[in-house]
């Protein structure tokens, strides 16, 4: 295979990330640019308006700011994949009193975030002929996948077979087994197996595979992690934390009995 393919997974909302990942497909020469999942953040960060400038407590401690100094804010805070979110102390009550729904803003401003980063990828990607392939992980909300299927320049690979070029084919599953979070896209690994198989039952040419499947597959480099308690508190003998494979056996057992020319993973 003479293109070639630049992957990256698990940028968790920062925008520091995605911009390095698009802006690595002129940089390496990329002819394919791959993100295998876990696309958004894991928090709001409110920006509170005092009416006597601002504070952002968990990136500027108890430090307030003037309003020529909130882009620099807000970006930090993208950079470092949260989503910062402006709300005057009214409206901060209400947050926390649980009058307003936190979960539908978190997911709004997820939805924003993905649209904008479409935006940039359609920007920086002008005038090349690079593929761009964004998939959604187990971390990422489902409705995530309407935003990308609006960006003129990405394509959502999941579910379905996509040509790289030079025949090789790409099949896709953001889907993992059960994590200690629950997470949204998770399934047991007794369905996770069929699931796989199921997209792939079209497949005529293994040599010509390329896997991009978000969990890694079980007993290998790419799985090795902290073992964790009931508390979800990594496990400490002798001084060390405990390391231990916690990749996908379902995964595995369809990686081995196909055996793709390439396989890409990302989620540990």
């Amino acid at each position: 295979m003479t293109s070639t393919l630049y992957y990256a997974s698990d940028v968790h909302g920062s925008d520091l990330l995605w911009k390095k990942f698009i802006n690595a497909g002129k940089f390496y020469r990329a002819d394919v640019l791959v993100m295998g999942g876990d696309i958004t953040g894991k928090a709001v960060v409110p920006i509170i308006d005092t009416g006597n400038g601002f504070l952002a407590e968990e990136v500027n401690g108890k430090e307030p700011f003037d309003e020529e100094q909130l882009p620099a804010v807000e970006k930090r805070i993208r950079d470092i994949g949260f989503y910062p979110y402006r709300v005057d102390e009214s409206e901060l009550a209400a947050m926390r009193s649980g009058s307003v729904a936190v979960e539908n803003i978190f997911l709004d401003v997820m939805r924003e975030s993905i649209a904008r980063w479409m935006r940039i990828a359609e920007e920086r990607l002008a005038g090349t002929d690079i593929k761009l392939f964004v998939m959604i992980g187990n971390d990422d909300d489902e409705s995530l996948r309407e935003v990308i299927a609006d960006s003129p320049v990405a394509v959502d690979p999941e579910d379905i077979v996509v040509e790289l070029g030079e025949g090789f084919e790409m099949y896709s599953c953001g889907w993992t087994h059960p994590s200690p979070w629950k997470t949204p896209r998770e399934l047991p690994e007794e369905e996770l197996e069929p699931h796989l198989e199921e997209h792939l039952s079209d497949m005529t040419n293994p040599e010509r595979a390329v896997f991009n499947f978000h969990a890694p597959p079980y007993g290998t480099s790419l799985d090795r992690a902290a073992n964790l308690d009931e508390n979800l508190k990594p496990i400490v003998r002798g001084g060390q934390v405990e390391i231990i494979s916690v990749g996908s056996k379902a995964v595995r057992a369809v990686i081995e009995r196909h055996q793709p020319a390439l396989a890409l993973h990302g989620h540990i």
